[in-house]
């Protein structure tokens, strides 16, 4: 199921941990291929939390760029994260 938050207009492309985008010239390239983009539902610090409209698997992707040098430990992250009206 689609999540609520989901909008095209945040968009991420990041590579989903269960779809294949292997054959795919532009995914190559590293450039915004417009067949294989994810949601982006949330972020929090270097972390986003994204949903892959084709299989609508759900899970947090560690850029490894911004706020902290510490590794995430992907134990310790939600499921998914709280609604805005929600605490965490």
């Amino acid at each position: 199921m689609l999540d609520p938050d989901a909008d095209l207009g945040r968009r991420a492309w990041l590579p989903c941990p269960r779809c294949c985008n292997d054959g795919c010239s532009t995914c190559a390239a590293g450039t915004s291929c417009n067949l294989h983009w994810r949601y982006l539902l949330a972020n929090e610090a270097r972390l986003v939390f994204l949903q892959c409209p084709g299989c609508m698997h759900r899970w947090w992707h560690d850029t490894e760029f911004g706020v902290g040098d510490n590794q995430v430990n992907s134990n310790q992250l939600p499921d998914s994260p709280a609604s805005p009206g929600q605490a965490a």
